[in-house]
């Protein structure tokens, strides 16, 4: 399965022309966008992604209909 930058919600193709540009992470949405072909489209992994939503897991950063992990402080 092909999986490009219009697959998601917010993710922009890099600037080839500045390669060392860095991108602010907050301006960025990896989640599927909805009725991506991706989502249902993985395979089970048991103790990985066995907590996934829907038939399957999803192909993707994020499981669709599950909250975005929070990872460090709080």
């Amino acid at each position: 399965m092909l999986v490009d930058y219009d697959t998601f919600v917010n993710v922009l193709m890099p600037d080839k022309t500045v390669p060392q540009r860095l991108y602010k992470p907050d301006g960025l949405d990896f989640r599927l966008k909805p009725g991506s072909p991706a989502i249902d489209a993985g395979v089970v992994l048991p103790t990985i992604n066995d907590d996934f939503s829907g038939r399957a897991p999803d192909i993707g950063a994020y499981e669709s209909g599950k909250p975005i992990p929070h990872y460090g402080p709080r």
